[in-house]
């Protein structure tokens, strides 16, 4: 399989994309959250700027209806109303009292306000202008254009040759009227001091304030780039508290307007969008920087994943790759103490323990095929046949045909389990007992010189699982090298005894042709490791060994009898019971 498939990227792939779908939510929340705070303080700071702009206009008005009422208390006044009214019942010396008290209540007016310039008392009867500061002659032109003023229920200021007046007559005349009022009180209003309090609702240069009206305007500008002429057409038809952002000269400004019925004006501030929401640019910035930071946490997460956990995982799958074709010597290796060592660990020690189990399968099934072979190869050939052969025809002349019914019939079981074996392994009891089979047929053979003891299997054991040919091949070398030349009372003697956890089967005689020089040798044979030497002995040392563990095999010494005592020590579990 190509080590490259696309698949191998996809636990990757959707890692990140998992990640990414937790922090996409997140990031429209705080996006949405980021866009409702700005129009909350946009709206915020133009309603605090419309309080302002109205509380200050509030003020004013308050300010100019005091003193208008300052100024119609005055048409109540006696001096004025004697002036105007009967001037000829009073004297020289009454009238210039009557003068000199009306001049203090109008400089009591006048230092009333800062506003005020001066307070004027224009009187036709005496043809005299009283004001606060003077006494002048009558100018019958100007009281002509005071009298001319229109009635007006809304603007209380009305402007003259670029001045600023509140006007009361009385009585009150329309212009049409040919009656002349007896007297008029005109209140000079100072533009100056006017611009110069609306100057101080101005908190930066940029800023400005436009007082308009029908009559005349005020502006406090200092930015170059407002027009006073496109500001003020822009304020036409503005009756109401409102803020609405404007382009003027190419540039947004944020304009707050507010009317008032008492003036007949509007009162209209106006600030650069980018001064009053510079506040708002930092929170910008950090939502930028939020952004940046989101980004730069997936690719920070993305390395960490691709580094500690796609990688490991990669390599974890070449190396099974490698495993599937057949190289046991992968050895995968990590940095870091975390679950990839603990899986590397493991997938090293599973490919020990297969390198092992196939080493020892290989062997196993290697050396029985060699067992098997050379049993074949021992047993069938001309010297056994012959020797079958002539006991066969030695019993038919001699009419055993009980003994020979017999040998046929052990001679039948030991090529069948020889011929047809095609396992391994077998059950104890079959190994034991096509041992017992050999031993009766070798028996019959030398029945006048030799005694075989055969001892009984004892009980739940017979079902473990031994290497094939494991005891025949002792019985063979005892017949063969201890017995065989004996002219009588030869002995064989094989047990099956149960010692705790171990099961002992035991194989000795009374040879007298091995001497304990060659006993020690034998042992020894049965440690040497080189498969080039290996004999009969060794291979079921071996082969017990590979399948019981290392305190299991073939052991040697001087048996009681006086031979050789062989003892295959098999260890066993309750699991093998």
């Amino acid at each position: 399989m190509n080590l490259n498939h696309p698949w191998k990227k996809n636990v990757l792939k959707r890692l990140i994309l998992s990640f990414i779908c937790i922090l996409l939510p997140l990031y429209i929340l705080s996006m949405i959250i980021y866009n409702w705070g700005v129009r909350t303080l946009k709206d915020e700071i133009s309603k605090s700027m419309i309080s302002q702009v109205s509380q200050y206009y509030s003020g004013l008005e308050e300010e100019f209806k005091r003193i208008q009422t300052l100024q119609y208390d005055v048409l109540s006044d006696d001096n004025l109303n004697a002036l105007g009214a009967i001037p000829e019942s009073l004297n020289d010396i009454e009238k210039m009292q009557s003068i000199l008290r009306l001049q203090q209540r109008l400089n009591a007016i006048r230092n009333s306000s800062a506003y005020i310039v001066d307070v004027y008392a224009h009187i036709p009867a005496i043809q005299k202008n009283v004001s606060a500061l003077t006494i002048s002659t009558f100018d019958q032109e100007e009281f002509s254009e005071l009298k001319n003023i229109p009635l007006s229920l809304d603007a209380k200021l009305i402007n003259i040759n670029g001045k600023t007046y509140l006007t009361a007559s009385y009585p009150f005349v329309t212009p049409e009227s040919k009656k002349w009022p007896l007297f008029i009180v005109v209140i000079e209003i100072s533009q100056e001091k006017l611009k110069e309090n609306l100057k101080m609702m101005v908190n930066s240069p940029d800023e400005g304030l436009i007082f308009k009206s029908s009559q005349f305007e005020i502006t406090t500008s200092h930015d170059a780039y407002f027009d006073l002429g496109t500001a003020s057409q822009m304020l036409s038809g503005i009756d109401t508290n409102t803020a609405q952002t404007v382009a003027i000269k190419d540039k947004q400004y944020l304009a707050v307007y507010s009317y008032s019925h008492f003036f007949g004006a509007v009162l209209s501030k106006y600030v650069p969008v980018k001064a009053v929401f510079q506040p708002l640019e930092k929170y910008r910035s950090w939502f930028v920087l939020l952004l940046l930071v989101s980004f730069a946490i997936i690719v920070v997460y993305s390395l960490y994943v691709y580094k500690y956990i796609h990688k490991p995982l990669y390599k974890l799958v070449k190396a099974f790759r490698k495993v599937e074709h057949g190289d046991f010597n992968e050895q995968i290796e990590h940095d870091f103490n975390d679950e990839f060592q603990y899986i590397y660990t493991r997938f090293n020690a599973m490919l020990d323990n297969l390198k092992s189990l196939i080493d020892q399968v290989y062997k196993q099934q290697l050396l029985t095929h060699k067992a098997e072979l050379k049993q074949l190869q021992s047993q069938i050939n001309p010297h056994f046949l012959y020797n079958s052969l002539f006991i066969l025809n030695t019993m038919t002349r001699l009419g055993d045909y009980d003994n020979l019914e017999r040998f046929t019939n052990q001679l039948g079981e030991y090529f069948q389990f020889i011929t047809r074996g095609d396992s391994d392994e077998v059950l104890l009891g079959k190994e034991v007992n096509h041992a017992k089979v050999y031993s009766e047929i070798q028996a019959m053979r030398f029945a006048n010189r030799n005694r075989v003891e055969f001892g009984d299997l004892p009980d739940q054991v017979g079902h473990i699982m031994v290497p094939r040919l494991i005891v025949q091949p002792i019985i063979e070398n005892a017949f063969k090298y201890a017995l065989e030349n004996r002219s009588a009372n030869g002995i064989l003697r094989v047990q099956i005894v149960r010692v705790h956890n171990y099961l002992h089967l035991i194989v000795e005689d009374n040879g007298e042709e091995l001497d304990d020089r060659r006993i020690r040798s034998l042992n020894e044979c049965l440690s040497c490791p080189d498969e080039a030497e290996t004999t009969g002995l060794l291979n079921i040392h071996q082969r017990i060994r590979l399948k019981f563990g290392q305190d299991s095999g073939l052991y040697l010494e001087r048996s009681e009898l006086g031979g050789l005592k062989a003892t295959i020590r098999i260890m066993i579990t309750d699991g093998g019971m």
